[in-house]
């Protein structure tokens, strides 16, 4: 199916480029991108999610995820927004807020 994309240079760029080293057409490179965008998010959406503790011994926070969550492809983003969450709720507990 044909169909038209208005995409950012900076990534048609690096589309064309990743093509070339691999010697396949551009269709081909976009079309499998895609794919694995959105397996990726099915995978995402269906994993259990990480959770942040805090160590009881040593006091730091610590990641806790089941084997199916996708901490290992987490962003350093992903991670710190998590992180930022759980000191949120310790602070709210901490002053006595709860939900």
């Amino acid at each position: 199916m044909k169909t038209t994309l208005d995409l950012p240079d900076d990534l048609m760029r690096e589309l064309k480029i990743l093509a070339a080293q691999q010697g396949k057409k551009l269709k081909d490179i976009v079309a499998e991108s895609l794919r694995h965008g959105l397996s990726h998010k099915a995978t995402n959406s269906r994993a259990s999610r990480a959770v942040i503790t805090r160590d009881p011994e040593f006091g730091h926070l610590v990641v806790q995820s089941p084997s199916d969550a996708p901490i290992s492809t987490m962003t350093i983003e992903e991670i710190l927004k998590l992180e930022n969450e759980a000191l949120y709720q310790e602070d709210l507990q901490r002053v006595g807020i709860t939900f």
